[in-house]
Formats: C-alpha cells, sequence, structure tokens
C-alpha cells in the first residue's frame, strides 16, 4: 500500500499542504526548519495517532492555531484522518468512519521511520527494542493485538493488587492466571517472530563486506527464568513484586540482545556498522510484513547525515525489495537522491518537492 493523497493543516511550521505522491520514491528538499521533518512526523501520526518527536499534541499544533489535521488517501482506496486538538481532545477515521483506536491506523498503514533516534535500538533501554519486536508481531500475527491487550489488563490489575500492600491470594491468584495465559500466547508468538526475523537480518547483513557486524549474533529474552512456567515465575516473584509495588517477571520486560563473540555489540561495532545493524533489523521488519501481504511505507528522515554514500545505496537496495513507497528528506537534493536514482525503476525516477518555510511544492521532473 502507498499514500496517493497527502493534506495537512496547522501542523507545526506547516499551515496548508495537499500533495499528489508518487509510487515509489518522494523526495522532499530544503534547509533545516524548513518544515521536511515535520511532513514525515505528519505521516508517522497518521499511521500510529501520535508525533515520533513529542508526546504533547499541542506541541505540535502550529502556534496560534487551535487544532491540526492530516489526512490521506492510500492507494487500496482507503482514507485516513487524524484530528488533534490544544484541548486534548481528536478524532480517528477510517473511511470517514470513526475509529476506535490507533492501533487501526497502524493496520491499515505499516510504517517504518529510520531517523537519528532509530539508531539508539542497540544503546537504549529494552523499551525500544521491544517496541520493534512487538510492532513486528502485531503486523505480521493479527491475534497478538488482543493478546497484548488481555496481557496488560492482567498486569495493571495485578500491579494494583500489589499495591494495595496487603494481597487477597484468591484475587491475586485470578489475575496471575490470566496474566500467564495471555503472557504465555504472547511471548510464542514473539518467539515464532524473532526467529523469522532474525534469519532475514543474517540475509541482509550477509551482502555487507565482511566485519564484526557480519558475525553479529541475536537473542530473545522473554521476560523471566526460560526454565520456568510464568504462572510459577510469577508466583516466586510475589513477595518481591509486593515489596517493589510491580510485576517484575513477565512478557513486559522482555528484550531483544545483540552480541559479537559473547561482547555487547554497541561495544564492538563501530558507530557506522551499528547505524547499518539498525538499518537491516528495520528492512527486516518491513521484510517480514511484507511477505504476509503488507509492504510498508518508509520514512527516511536525512539519511546522509548518518551514512556514507555506499551504505546509503545499500540501504536504498534493501528498502526496494520490500517497501511499497519511500519518503526521504535530505537538505542537498543531490545527495539526498544519488542512492535511489542508482536502482531500477520504478525507484530511480523519485518525485521531487522543495520544502521552504513551511511551503511545499512538487518540482517538475528534470534531471537531479
Amino acid at each position: 500500500m502507498a499514500l496517493k493523497r497527502l493534506a495537512l493543516t496547522n501542523f507545526r511550521n506547516i499551515a496548508s499542504a495537499d500533495l499528489e505522491l508518487g509510487p515509489a520514491v518522494n523526495l522532499f528538499c530544503g534547509v533545516n526548519g524548513s518544515g521536511k521533518t515535520s511532513l514525515v512526523e505528519a505521516v508517522h501520526m497518521l499511521a500510529t495517532g501520535r508525533s515520533f518527536r513529542s508526546r504533547q499534541h499541542q506541541a505540535v499544533i502550529r502556534e496560534g492555531q487551535e487544532r491540526l489535521a492530516v489526512f490521506a488517501q492510500l492507494d487500496t482506496g482507503y482514507s485516513l484522518g487524524v484530528e488533534r486538538g490544544r484541548d486534548g481532545k481528536g478524532r480517528i477515521r477510517i473511511n470517514q468512519t470513526p475509529a476506535e483506536s490507533s492501533s487501526q491506523l497502524a493496520a491499515c498503514l505499516p510504517l517504518q521511520v529510520i531517523n537519528s533516534d532509530s539508531f539508539s535500538a542497540l544503546d537504549g533501554g529494552p523499551g525500544v527494542r521491544r517496541s520493534l519486536l512487538d510492532w513486528t508481531v502485531f503486523h505480521v500475527e493479527h491475534g497478538y493485538a488482543q493478546d497484548w491487550k488481555s496481557y496488560q489488563i492482567a498486569l495493571r490489575q495485578r500491579n494494583a493488587l500489589l499495591r494495595r500492600g496487603k494481597i487477597d491470594d484468591e484475587l491475586m491468584g485470578v489475575w496471575e492466571q490470566r496474566l500467564a495465559e495471555s503472557g504465555s500466547r504472547v511471548d510464542q508468538l514473539r518467539r515464532a517472530v524473532f526467529e523469522q526475523l532474525s534469519e532475514s537480518i543474517r540475509g541482509f547483513v550477509d551482502e555487507l563486506p565482511d566485519s564484526p557486524l557480519r558475525r553479529v549474533e541475536m537473542a530473545y529474552r522473554r521476560g523471566w527464568n526460560k526454565d520456568k512456567e510464568l504462572a510459577e515465575a510469577l508466583r516466586e516473584s510475589r513477595e518481591g513484586d509486593l515489596a517493589q509495588g510491580h510485576t517484575r517477571t513477565g512478557p513486559h520486560r522482555a528484550d531483544l540482545r545483540f552480541g559479537v563473540a559473547g561482547e555487547s555489540a554497541h561495544n564492538i561495532l563501530s558507530r557506522g556498522q551499528q547505524k547499518m545493524l539498525v538499518c537491516a533489523l528495520r528492512t527486516a521488519m518491513g521484510d517480514l510484513v511484507c511477505r504476509k501481504g503488507q509492504k510498508p511505507v518508509f520514512l527516511v528522515d536525512d539519511l546522509p547525515a548518518e551514512l556514507d554514500e555506499k551504505n546509503q545505496l545499500q540501504f536504498a537496495r534493501w528498502v526496494s525489495r520490500c517497501a511499497s513507497q519511500v519518503l526521504v528528506t535530505g537538505i542537498d537534493k543531490g545527495a539526498t537522491s544519488s542512492p535511489w536514482r542508482q536502482l531500477a525503476q520504478p525507484w530511480n525516477s523519485p518525485t521531487v518537492f522543495h520544502v521552504e518555510h513551511g511551503h511545499i511544492s512538487a518540482e517538475p521532473e528534470s534531471a537531479p
């Protein structure tokens, strides 16, 4: 699936824009502060209901305005719309019909983001890596969202009981059973997708020149002792959890680990190698979703600032295998377009937009 039309109003410094996008690569070029990142941020909100730069909707709404709106038409025939107001209220619509949750947006528009924040995956907290795995499982295993929701409900109830300080053993047993049942299903789905993800990443990394990067090993940590069932682990941790006031065992503590010869990958790999590993991870995530029949859209923000020319080209090749469409930002049109113009059709004929002071205009087709 791909975006055919994108319209936004009062999104950061963009007062209004209504764009017809190209089917493969769309380049948005302009100086820093012109509104390039704001545009891909708006697409992210359209697919998730939120910004990737701020948790506060008020910070995203254009100064002096009360509401923002983002709308898109997809080549699948779907239309998506998100509105957010300074009063905290908002609306999500799919085909002009109110949606119950932002997860419905995500199901309609699988989205991968590559920006400066993406490269914190290796040295960031477990939550960063866990969210990447969960994105993949969500799009590959369609029952996962309900299992994860059930787990979160049970987790909140158990934590509420722990915070009371005095436990009702019977009630605690009920919620621990539900937590164990839903948590075990979550872990089973995660583990199956992780095996596929590891294989896909290996295929991408093996295309790179020989370096420690090609010897990276991935491991999945499920969040509790591998020799115990979750129900048993919860019972054994109950006393300690009561002292801490929260549940310390379960899928909400899962993690992905990357290592080289027994050492953490971010301690062995160069910064450039780490970035290519993250690019391989993100592309492998898209690859798995593509195999399920949903090609994701990739948002790539200022890649020339992160990768050298050779690695930009390699990443562009990877993305062209599994993406339906790419939105790319950059300062210099030549440097930004170069890796894509070296690919085969339709990827080598990008649609180019010029961004200046929040105004976005399509450039006529011409040589780079």
